[in-house]
C-alpha cells in the first residue's frame, strides 16, 4: 500500500504498512496471533471491507473501486455460511440462479465441480446442511466458492471448527484440491501446521504488519526479528535477554562474545530448542524440569526447564527419559542468534 498517512496517536490500525505479493497459482498461508489483522486483510482483499490507502491489483488490474460480485474472488468461511434452507445443490447453484443461468450451464458446472472435489462429493448434494458432518459441511462450502472458478480463492480459518482428527483428513483434502485446481489462494490460520502442510509461502502477521514472508524452513531457520523467532516452530525458538558487557552477551554465569561491534547496554540472544543439549557434564546453565511435553507417537520429547524467572523449551529425542523435578545442565549450540531488544529486529 501506498501514499499512508501519519500514524495517529489513540487509533487502532488493523492493517498497516502492507506490501504483499502472492505469486500466481501458489497458496499463502498468513499466520499470527489473534487480533493481529489477518481477517482484515482477507476482508480488504475481498472488497468486504475499505481500506484508507494504497492499491490492491489481481494480475496488473486495480481494483480498488471494483465491489466484491466483480472482483472474481471466491471466500471460504470459519462458519461456512450455507444456506440451511437448499439443499447442498442449491447451495452450489445460487450464485448463478440469481445471474439467471440456464439449468444446463448449472449442471455441467456442478459436474465438474463434483469431479474436483472426488470420491463421495456427489452423494451430498440432495442433503441438506443440517444432515452433514462439519467436513462435508465444508466441502460444500469449499465447492460453492470453487464452482464460480474464481480468479482468487480466500480461506478464513475454514478447519477450526472440526475435531483434530477431521481436520487432518480435510486438509489433506484441501491440498490435493489447490495442487490440482491451481487457483492463487490466500489461506489464514492459527495452525502452524496447517500453515506448514498447506502453504507454499507463509507470512507472518502482528499488529496489522507483515513481519516476514516466506517458507516455513525460511521463517524458521532465518527470522528477520524477535517476533517471528519467537511465534514460528514447534516449539518455537528461546529468547534471552542479557546485559552487555565488554561487547558480550552476559546472562546470569554465563557470557557470549558478541561478533559484531554493539553499543547499546543489552541484547536478545535466541537459539532453537532442538538445538540446545543436556550435558552429562556441569555447566553453568542448570535448570529443573517443570514440564515434559511428549505423545507415545512423538519421536522427540520437548522438555520446559525453569531457570529462576525464565522458561527454556528443549526438544531432544525420548531416550534418555527424564523425570518432572530433574536438575539438567544445558550447553548451548554453536549457531545462535541475536536481536536488538528495542525494534526486535534481527542483527546479521
Amino acid at each position: 500500500m501506498e501514499d499512508l498517512p501519519e500514524i495517529e496517536e489513540n487509533k487502532v490500525y488493523a492493517l498497516r504498512d502492507v506490501d504483499l505479493f502472492i505469486p500466481e497459482g501458489k497458496t499463502l498461508c498468513v499466520i499470527g496471533p489473534s487480533g493481529c489483522g489477518k481477517t482484515t486483510l482477507l476482508k480488504v482483499i475481498a472488497g468486504l471491507e475499505r481500506h484508507d490507502s494504497g492499491n490492491i491489483y489481481f494480475n496488473d488490474q486495480l481494483v480498488n473501486d471494483l465491489p466484491p460480485k466483480d472482483r472474481g474472488v471466491g471466500m471460504v468461511f470459519q462458519n461456512y455460511a450455507l444456506y440451511p434452507h437448499y439443499e447442498a445443490r442449491g447451495n452450489l447453484s445460487f450464485y448463478f440462479w440469481i445471474r439467471k443461468k440456464p439449468e444446463e450451464e448449472i449442471d455441467e458446472r456442478i459436474k465438474e465441480t463434483a469431479k474436483i472435489l472426488g470420491v463421495g462429493f456427489e452423494d451430498l448434494l440432495p442433503r441438506k446442511p443440517k444432515t452433514l458432518s462439519g467436513g462435508e459441511q465444508q466441502r460444500v462450502a469449499i465447492g460453492r466458492c470453487i464452482i464460480r472458478n474464481p480468479t482468487l480463492m480466500l480461506m478464513d480459518e475454514p478447519l477450526s471448527n472440526l475435531d483434530a482428527k477431521l481436520r487432518v483428513i480435510t486438509r489433506t483434502e484441501i491440498k490435493k484440491l489447490l495442487v490440482r485446481f491451481q487457483v492463487t489462494t490466500i489461506y489464514v490460520t492459527h495452525d502452524q501446521r496447517e500453515a506448514q502442510a498447506l502453504g507454499d509461502i507463509i507470512a507472518v502477521m502482528k499488529q496489522g504488519k507483515i513481519l516476514q514472508v516466506g517458507t516455513y524452513e525460511e521463517l524458521m531457520e532465518e527470522p528477520m526479528d524477535a517476533f517471528t523467532a519467537s511465534f514460528v516452530g514447534i516449539p518455537p525458538m528461546n529468547l534471552l535477554k542479557g546485559e552487555v558487557i565488554n561487547n558480550r552477551f552476559v546472562f546470569k554465569n554465563i557470557e557470549i562474545p558478541i561478533p559484531f561491534n554493539y553499543n547499546k547496554k543489552e541484547i536478545i540472544l535466541g537459539f532453537h530448542p532442538s538445538k540446545i543439549e543436556i550435558s552429562k557434564e556441569k555447566t553453568d546453565l542448570m535448570g529443573e524440569i517443570f514440564f515434559i511435553d511428549s505423545l507415545p507417537s512423538d519421536k522427540f520429547q520437548t522438555i520446559y526447564v525453569e531457570m529462576g524467572d525464565i522458561n527454556l523449551k528443549i526438544q531432544i529425542p525420548k531416550e534418555p527419559s527424564f523425570r518432572v523435578g530433574d536438575k539438567v545442565y544445558l550447553k548451548l549450540p554453536e549457531k545462535i542468534y541475536f536481536f536488538d531488544p528495542e525494534t526486535e529486529k534481527r542483527i546479521m
